[in-house]
């Protein structure tokens, strides 16, 4: 199956958007699909893209977002260049990661050209908007979020929402596509202790942090450092617990726009030596932060997903969250961790518990483990496999016969298989 990504946003840009794409492109290749990714250019591309060995990538001139000089958007002027790749490409299907340009762009060709399209809903839009656009009321904002997401997703054969939580709110906009709930789900193999084989990489930044952990019961977050992650709170967290608890440290692993922000409050709380920032950290080295922590905590209200929860379960360690919208629907069982209200109290609590009881800690870790395998990015990624066959067949873009011989027809009953060969 010859399938194309499109995005507004992709590499060097952090956000769970690459990580997702990155991880059903790794797996669908590795069943024999095609994948190749329309993404937006930025100063460092060509740097990332050389010493991360990136195929089948193409990058597309971006702006910066007025209102957000982190994010880009690929410019409109664009559409040419990007019509004639996918002239050349022929996709059998393009799934679309945003809502914006690059969806507006794309979605005509689609529609010109008859190809089936399949929308991923990563961002809780409608929650981060004034994040972003402060100088806009919210209910206006948050109306302005509804019509445009309405308008782009209802022009989309199929949308994949990650979470039901995720998929009740599109339902709300009166969205008449079909929606499946289907997470990104964590490559395991990536983050597993076991993938260390018994040491770390060798990298300096790395070997710093974990010299000045030693000795210590790490928390840790990881993740970009945006105001909408609530990271203040969990800061807030840590010095309260330092009150009891003279062998904890807390490391914060990631860049983003309030790093500086961020500093200055722990320097306000004299926490300097005991709240060490990594900067960003190239994701083939997360699984050896990850391995320094003894409880991730994670305060994010507006996760489409917190793929960084799955991750830290992976490699065995428990989670402390508060369980809003996407950290709601991967803990709702509490297993490998405790999801509690936004509460600093109760927060600091089941911190403390963990710290402190050595049997809950060792119960939390092995659910925690568990709780990861029925996560895998292998599992999803059959899911939307599947999704995309059935979009297929029923678009007539392929014979069934073919997506017999090539995959299992556990998706297909016999009668759409008679219906579709004709018999």
């Amino acid at each position: 199956m010859n399938i194309v990504y499109v995005s507004d946003q992709y590499w060097p840009s952090v956000s769970g958007v690459p990580v997702s794409m990155d991880s059903f492109k790794e797996n669908f290749s590795s069943m024999g699909h095609t994948i190749n990714l329309l993404v937006p250019d930025y100063p460092e591309a060509a740097e990332w893209d050389k010493s991360n060995n990136s195929t089948n990538v193409f990058r597309f001139s971006s702006r910066s977002v007025f209102f957000n000089k982190e994010n880009r958007i690929v410019r409109g002027s664009e559409k040419k260049k990007i019509y004639a790749k996918l002239n050349a490409l022929k996709p059998d299907l393009i799934h679309i990661h945003t809502e914006f340009s690059m969806a507006k762009i794309v979605i005509k060709y689609a529609r010109k050209n008859k190809i089936p399209l399949v929308l991923t809903a990563h961002t809780n839009w409608e929650e981060l908007i004034n994040e972003y656009v402060k100088f806009i009321p919210h209910k206006l904002a948050r109306f302005y979020c509804r019509s445009l997401l309405r308008r782009v997703f209802n022009k989309a054969d199929r949308i994949i929402a990650p979470t039901t939580l995720m998929a009740s709110r599109l339902h709300s906009y009166n969205i008449s596509s079909q929606i499946d709930v289907i997470p990104t789900g964590v490559n395991v193999k990536h983050f597993s202790r076991l993938a260390l084989n018994g040491k770390m990489s060798v990298n300096y930044k790395l070997d710093m942090i974990a010299d000045r952990v030693r000795g210590y019961k790490t928390l840790m977050y990881v993740g970009r450092l945006g105001r909408e992650k609530n990271i203040k709170f969990l800061i807030d967290v840590f010095h309260k617990l330092t009150e009891t608890h003279n062998d904890i440290k807390f490391v914060i692993v990631g860049g983003g726009p309030s790093r500086n922000e961020l500093q200055a409050y722990v320097r306000h709380l004299d926490l300097e030596d005991l709240v060490l920032f990594t900067g960003f950290v190239e994701r083939e080295m997360l699984k050896d932060f990850y391995s320094l922590a003894y409880v991730f905590i994670f305060g994010s209200k507006v996760e489409s997903q917190g793929l960084v929860i799955l991750e830290s379960m992976t490699c065995g360690t428990p989670v402390v969250a508060i369980g809003e919208m996407g950290t709601k629907a991967l803990m709702r069982r509490g297993r490998g961790g405790f999801m509690v209200k936004d509460d600093i109290d109760l927060f600091i609590e089941k911190v403390d518990l963990l710290l402190s009881d050595p049997e809950v800690y060792k119960s939390k870790a092995a659910e925690a483990l568990q709780e990861a395998e029925e996560w895998r990015s292998e599992i999803m990624s059959e899911r939307v496999l599947t999704l995309y066959e059935d979009l297929l067949i029923e678009k007539g873009r392929f014979n069934a016969i073919q997506i017999y011989e090539t995959h299992s027809l556990d998706s297909v009953d016999n009668t759409d298989y008679l219906k579709c060969s004709g018999s």
